[in-house]
């Protein structure tokens, strides 16, 4: 009981502090549209595009109380172009085969906010370690760049306004 009792506390002086875990959207903006990024990596990684906006889409549905929208009808925009996919190889195998490499995403994301009649943008940067000798495989590995950028991009939207 004691232990409830303290953890209450600590809550409550969390909370006092302004300290949030959900995400806190621009004031006025309730819906926000997502447009398919662009995807200008070279040499041209295919599907990667839909695959980083649907990761994005996700994360805001999962984490904000916002709506997605068409982007002539929503508050937020967020733009995005895929400027770079790299997998430079830190450790090979015998036979050439990758043991160890980063995965690079880079993505340039331009933020419009309609109500309140901004610009802003951001390149924002995610590497993701791939290990095959921990079991891993490349597709897993390429998974969790994307969903961890697109939750990096969300934390990047919401500390615009800051």
């Amino acid at each position: 009981m004691r232990a409830f009792f303290l953890l209450s506390i600590c809550l409550l002086e969390l909370n006092g502090c302004g300290y949030s875990s959900a995400f806190r959207a621009p004031p006025g903006v309730r819906t926000v549209a997502v447009p398919t990024f662009n995807n200008a990596t070279f040499p041209l990684r295919r599907e990667l595009e839909y695959e980083l906006t649907a990761a994005l889409r996700r994360e805001i549905l999962s984490r904000t109380n916002l709506k997605l929208a068409d982007a002539r009808d929503a508050d937020l925009v967020i733009h995005g172009t895929i400027r770079e996919f790299r997998q430079p190889v830190v450790a090979e195998g015998q036979r050439d085969q990758v043991l160890e490499s980063t995965l690079v995403i880079a993505v340039a994301v331009t933020v419009e906010d309609h109500a309140g009649r901004k610009r802003w943008r951001e390149n924002v940067r995610k590497e993701e370690p791939y290990s095959a000798q921990l079991g891993e495989t490349l597709e897993q590995a390429r998974s969790r760049a994307i969903t961890n950028l697109a939750e990096r991009i969300l934390l990047v939207v919401e500390s615009w306004e800051e």
